[in-house]
């Protein structure tokens, strides 16, 4: 037995709606877009960063990797401050890897060798240039903590059913589609029926149920056959037309919209060269985590912009060449990345960067301190020559609430106006991003936004 204790979902704060992407086609729905200094890792941080106690495993799923020979879950559990060791998978390949990370969690905590297993799905991609519509894509990341010690939800079953058939995929860098008559029938209609002849899957002890695929139309006369009732147990998609296709967090995203909005036995279905199969029992509305403050991007050009300075996969992107140690980075890594701080053992000053004596009271004794991630800006100035996606750069000098001062620099900005125009004594968060592509190396660092 297992449960879901707590989740989270990090959707960018930009949104694009598709009759901007393409006016003539009509259609009603949002994509979630990263700014220029996001990307999967970041994304995947801010969705795991409150979910760090008594972690035994981190699996990392995604489709649109930015490493590759380096696991994005090990750079993540060092990001999060997990111990050495802790046992961390990357799982991808298809838009269903969100969940199969789950299902595989859910195995292990069966065997009782793991308690609290975090599942972290994170995906940012970018389609071809006059194709953003019909590929419904969106950026987003979803952090899931599951343990057999309890929690909000049941997982009374997590299986896979795989398929050797798949109706679209990549071979050699080129986009592969085979005849939909005959892939969509000898994979997906296959598969769901293979799916719904099992004995656990009962229509009579579902209550709602979520069919995650582009083509789950196909499946409307199995489900009836099996004894679902399309009108009052099937669920609409209220997904895609808010964040667009997130590829392998998207299922993620249906379970989560189902802990949010439905009560009962819930079913879900994941497919994508195969299908996945969670059941899982709710007995109340956990929030709204969809709902997010966001900004909509107002004019095409505009996520062309955002799309040349953040798709940081593309040949295309540029990177900067400037000095960066990879000693200094690995020495400093608690200050810089995990903001330890250190705090004078006489007179309690705290600062981010240990000096040789405290400033305040010549002591030279300090001890760890963990800074704050809010605080009210001391100063601000506009940086001419800094590089910038969208320049100036906006440079903040923050004291921290509880001590320490920080020097970072402000994000969100492409639209500069009086909801994000950072003045002295405004409240400000820290959030993490990629500073700029520093000499081919990760450069992820602290900046900061307008409460």
């Amino acid at each position: 037995m297992s449960f879901i204790v707590k989740y989270n979902v990090a959707l960018p704060y930009y949104r694009i709606s598709d009759n901007v992407l393409h006016p003539r086609m009509r259609s009603k729905g949002d994509h979630a877009i990263c700014y220029s200094d996001e990307d999967i890792i970041t994304l995947a941080y801010r969705a795991a960063e409150n979910m760090v106690n008594e972690i035994d495993a981190l699996f990392f799923a995604t489709t649109t990797p930015v490493f590759k020979n380096r696991y994005h879950a090990s750079y993540l559990a060092g990001l999060l401050g997990l111990p050495e060791g802790i046992l961390a998978l990357d799982i991808g390949t298809t838009h269903r890897a969100g969940t199969d990370a789950v299902i595989l969690a859910e195995s292990l905590l069966q065997t009782a060798n793991y308690n609290n297993i975090l599942v972290i799905a994170s995906n940012v991609n970018y389609p071809s240039i006059g194709s953003e519509v019909p590929q419904s894509f969106g950026h987003a990341a979803v952090a899931i903590l599951l343990s057999n010690e309890g929690g909000i939800t049941e997982i009374k079953t997590a299986k896979s059913y795989s398929c050797a058939m798949s109706e679209e995929f990549s071979y050699k860098g080129i986009t592969t589609k085979y005849d939909p008559r005959f892939a969509r029938t000898q994979g997906f209609k296959n598969n769901i029926k293979t799916v719904l002849q099992q004995r656990e899957i009962l229509a009579s002890e579902t209550d709602h149920l979520y069919l995650n695929s582009p083509y789950a139309k196909l499946a409307f006369k199995q489900l009836k056959k099996a004894g679902f009732d399309l009108k009052s147990q099937l669920c609409q998609d209220a997904v895609t037309s808010a964040t667009g296709h997130t590829g392998a967090v998207h299922g993620l995203l249906f379970l989560i919209h189902a802990l949010e909005n439905k009560t009962g036995n819930i079913l879900l279905l994941d497919y994508h060269n195969g299908t996945n199969v969670i059941q899982f029992h709710t007995q109340k509305n956990n929030g709204r985590s969809l709902d997010q403050p966001h900004e909509y991007l107002e004019h095409y050009q505009d996520y062309l912009q955002l799309k040349k300075k953040g798709d940081f996969n593309s040949e295309e992107y540029e990177s900067m060449e400037m000095f960066s140690s990879e000693m200094m980075q690995f020495r400093e890594k608690d200050t810089l990345l995990k903001l330890i701080g250190h705090k004078c053992t006489s007179c309690g000053t705290i600062y981010l960067m240990k000096s040789t004596r405290c400033n305040a009271c010549r002591s030279d004794q300090f001890d760890p301190a963990k800074l704050s991630r809010t605080g009210t800006v001391y100063s601000v100035t506009s940086e001419y020559y800094f590089p910038h996606s969208f320049g100036p750069t906006q440079m903040v000098v923050i004291d921290l609430q509880g001590g320490g001062r920080i020097t970072v620099q402000q994000t969100d900005d492409m639209y500069p106006n009086e909801l994000n125009l950072i003045k002295i004594g405004d409240s400000v968060t820290l959030v993490l991003r990629k500073m700029m592509e520093n000499d081919q190396k990760p450069n992820y660092f602290w900046k900061c936004v307008k409460i």
